[in-house]
């Protein structure tokens, strides 16, 4: 169950952000994305409801022992392609697919969480937000584009892959800034440049 903080409950943009969160996640439907379950306001408190996944996070198994197995990366890759895919048809992006936001099951089921950055449209208007998280950041939000494609997710797909093969971010820097600039500037490096034994069809 996920609530809103009672000190921003007079907030109007957390409370958009909240309610976008849940009209998402009541939209998808899908094997190897967090499902919704109900949505409503108790007594002035916001809450959604979602389904257990009892599993652990791939920023949880990476915190443990670093790179993960090849081929559990790409069993995993697979089901996200197909949960992005899902969200994509219904036209939603995600905007921060990383470690924290996989969560894999007890059975092995990859699911994709924390829709509250997804968006459906850009209204004429608005400024553009720079949204999601440094490290697997595409290069457009990090430009702060308003109007993202899937591009964007697939961008934060590789790059949480390339963590986990690795063991490693893409890019490090000093600070935040340095980060965002490496993205916007240099070219992923090879994830067989940091490990020779990773195969030549996963690079």
């Amino acid at each position: 169950i996920k609530v809103l903080a009672p000190h921003l409950s007079d907030d109007d943009e957390y409370i958009e952000r909240f309610m976008r969160e849940a009209k998402a996640v009541a939209r998808l439907n899908h094997t190897n994305v967090i499902s919704g379950i109900d949505v409503g306001d108790a007594g002035g408190v916001k809450y959604l409801v979602m389904e257990y996944a009892d599993g652990v996070t791939v920023a949880s198994l990476l915190n443990r022992g670093g790179s993960i197995d090849e081929e559990r990366v790409l069993w995993v890759g697979m089901q996200m392609a197909r949960a992005l895919d899902h969200a994509h048809r219904n036209n939603l992006i995600h905007r921060d697919v990383k470690p924290d936001n996989i969560i894999i099951t007890k059975d092995g089921v990859a699911k994709l969480c924390d829709l509250g950055l997804a968006r459906t449209e850009h209204h004429e208007g608005e400024e553009p937000a720079r949204m999601g998280t440094a490290a697997y950041i595409s290069p457009e939000q990090a430009r702060g584009d308003a109007n993202l494609t899937e591009r964007a997710d697939l961008y934060s797909l590789g790059a949480t892959f390339f963590h986990m093969l690795t063991g490693r971010e893409p890019f490090e820097g000093a600070d935040v800034s340095a980060v965002l600039a490496k993205h916007l500037t240099e070219e992923p490096p090879s994830v067989r440049r940091i490990d020779p034994t990773i195969s030549e069809h996963t690079d």
